[in-house]
């Protein structure tokens, strides 16, 4: 392990502790999707509803809201030693996040609102040229003085995808909540098919003498050795957005709290039940389909094996079995497009879609115009809430189409950097830091035709000025 827990270090944080309480359009280019490897839990969606806690039917290799490595929670008045505080979450700020929710398992929640607490931040312009600076560039001096370096891996990049932009901006406004943490360097692997490019940004970060990772393991299995290497080094790896390193049970896949240390992300099994009880209250035995994103990631595996066990209708594309996903995506929109253009073209009468990101399921509706099918008794159930989906919805103003989604899930990757500091501080950390979720209807407040960007989720917790910043021009 590094050493950097020194005296001085822990005075700093007694010191701080009270101080800090893809653009789319109807074309859908590649480079402004956004990947939803995006925001287990409750569904107060009325006749279908998943409870979080509740253990599933699924096989053993499912993730599930008990920590594998059964680590002691941390109860709230603890999380002050370390500098946290969740009592101070702002429940407006929760509720804009992930809606209305029963809280998770206490070692989870704590982590999740001391996150969510740091979030709420009066942002001075210094703060913000900051962030865009760090935002901007692949290393950069946070101006603390502090002896922490933040390394950022991300499967997909700033350039390439709105939601890996904003998410990555999530992580650095909070890590700029810890003077502790000095300098941040970040990677990004663009989607680039081949696993060595991901893995190898990892080991960029650990030759660059990172102390911690928080990234999103796009090629799943594929990042395993990379990811031990970080934690044989004494780096902790934590993702965020269920971005599980291949789901546990899988051969060859981490096991989140023993290989690396923590993953971030909703109850996979409770979210792919959640989307299947919407389209079961709403389409009943009617044909359903399915889309994903890409086959390596663990996010789409997960909820879309509990989601076709629960589904009662009649799933057009079914997985070829338990181990593979169905509808593949890789979050790029015109592949979006090019699935359901094809499953309509075969079954004109599918009356609900599931799939995890929204703005690709903006673009895949533009096979109902093509091939002249009304969007009448139809239902979808989503993850996340870009705009561009929920705006369309509202100006189709057809009152027997409806949505339904969870959360964007941008701000996990501050959660991500929260347990990162706290791990480093020895609290103890589940490996498995379940967010709760929420199915939500959408209604015409959803839709912010001022949003700097489209793309950009409306749970979002980066300030409007930060957006603004980012996105101008």
């Amino acid at each position: 392990m590094k050493i950097f827990r020194s005296i001085a270090f822990i005075a700093i944080l007694a010191i701080t502790a009270a101080a800090c309480g893809s653009d789319s359009s109807s074309d859908a280019d590649a480079d402004t999707t956004t990947a939803a490897p995006e925001d287990s839990s409750t569904d107060d969606s009325g006749d279908s509803e998943a409870p979080e806690d509740e253990p599933s039917d699924e096989p053993e290799d499912e993730p599930s809201d008990e920590p594998s490595d059964e680590p002691s929670e941390t109860p709230s008045g603890e999380l002050s030693e370390f500098g946290e505080d969740p009592s101070a979450a702002d429940p407006a700020l929760v509720a804009k996040a992930l809606g209305d929710v029963e809280p998770s398992d206490e070692g989870s929640w704590n982590i999740v609102l001391s996150a969510i607490a740091r979030a709420d931040q009066d942002l001075d312009q210094a703060t913000i040229d900051k962030a865009l600076e760090c935002w901007s560039n692949q290393r950069c001096d946070t101006g603390t003085g502090g002896e922490l370096v933040f390394g950022w891996a991300d499967g997909g990049g700033d350039t390439v995808n709105v939601w890996r932009s904003v998410s990555h901006m999530e992580a650095i406004l909070q890590a700029l909540t810890y003077p502790e943490i000095g300098s941040i360097v970040s990677t990004a692997a663009n989607f680039d098919a081949d696993p060595e490019v991901h893995a190898n940004d990892i080991r960029f970060l650990i030759q660059n003498d990172v102390d911690f990772i928080v990234g999103y393991p796009d090629v799943g299995i594929a990042l395993a050795s990379a990811v031990s290497e970080a934690e044989a080094a004494g780096i902790p790896y934590i993702s965020f957005s269920a971005g599980y390193v291949g789901l546990p049970g899988q051969e060859g896949a981490l096991t989140p709290g023993e290989d690396y240390t923590a993953v971030v992300g909703e109850d996979l099994c409770a979210l792919g039940e959640s989307q299947a009880g919407i389209l079961n209250a709403e389409v009943g035995d009617g044909q359903v389909a399915m889309l994903g994103g890409s086959p390596g990631n663990a996010l789409t595996l997960g909820w879309q094996r509990c989601a076709v066990e629960t589904l009662e209708g009649e799933l057009v594309n079914p997985p070829a079995n338990s181990d593979s996903t169905t509808g593949d995506t890789y979050w790029v929109n015109t592949f979006a497009l090019d699935a359901a253009r094809g499953l309509l073209t075969t079954n004109p009468e599918i009356r609900g879609w599931t799939y995890e990101y929204s703005d690709g399921m903006f673009t895949a509706l533009q096979a109902y115009d093509e091939l002249n099918i009304p969007v009448e008794n139809l239902t979808l159930a989503m993850r996340t809430d870009e705009q561009t989906l929920f705006c369309d919805w509202a100006e189709r103003a057809e009152p027997t189409y409806n949505i339904w989604y969870s959360a964007g899930g941008n701000f996990q990757s501050r959660v991500s950097v929260t347990a990162s500091m706290l791990t480093l501080q020895g609290a103890e950390v589940p490996g498995e830091i379940i967010v709760p979720h929420a199915m939500r209807q959408v209604t015409e407040d959803d839709c912010d035709p001022n949003r700097v960007n489209p793309v950009v989720s409306g749970t979002s917790l980066v300030p409007s000025e930060v957006l603004a910043a980012m996105f101008a021009g």
